[in-house]
């Protein structure tokens, strides 16, 4: 199950490093943020760079909650792991994690990767495929010149806004991926 750990915004990879230095490692599979493609476009060139899908938050799949957090108590850069009492704490649920996970189709390196959309003349959305697909109909924001949907969707307690890029048809990007902001 995944567990969402939340810290300070802009320490996220600090968190995650120290987590991986200082918790015993049999007790989880993995520690990792959640990224997505973005595009900047700069002089009619399409540049697709790399941020953090959900500032504040670094995620944990384990199977040992209870000793989790208890090694978790010992990393200094960590805020708190989401939860409703102070001496236990919640998974992901499991319609959290499959929708996650949905996004991600696959990806090893956690990252949400641009959506393939095609547009008519004014500016609708005519067909879309994966990751957007499934969530067309939570679309609440369109920027499609600036190669972005805002989807709304109840995550981690309450209703969230989770920002998505797109690649238009014809879009000529950038062949080097920048990793920024991780």
């Amino acid at each position: 199950m995944w567990y969402a750990v939340q810290t300070i915004t802009g320490s996220e990879e600090e968190t995650a490093k120290n987590i991986r230095k200082m918790v015993d490692a049999e007790i989880y599979e993995d520690c990792f943020l959640l990224k997505r493609e973005a595009v900047w476009r700069i002089r009619g060139t399409c540049r697709v760079h790399v941020e953090r899908l959900f500032p504040g938050y670094v995620f944990i799949s384990t199977q040992h909650p209870k000793e989790l957090y208890q090694q978790l108590k010992q990393v200094s850069s960590y805020t708190k792991i989401l939860g409703r009492e102070e001496e236990e704490f919640y998974p992901v649920s499991p319609e959290e994690e499959g929708f996650l996970k949905e996004l991600l189709n696959g990806d090893e390196e956690y990252t949400v990767r641009l959506s393939p959309v095609e547009a008519d003349g004014q500016g609708n959305i005519t067909a879309c495929g994966a990751p957007l697909k499934k969530y067309l109909d939570r679309v609440v924001k369109k920027r499609l010149r600036l190669r972005y949907v805002v989807i709304r969707v109840h995550l981690f307690g309450r209703d969230r806004e989770v920002l998505m890029g797109l690649r238009l048809e014809g879009d000529q990007m950038n062949a080097k991926k920048q990793a920024e902001g991780v």
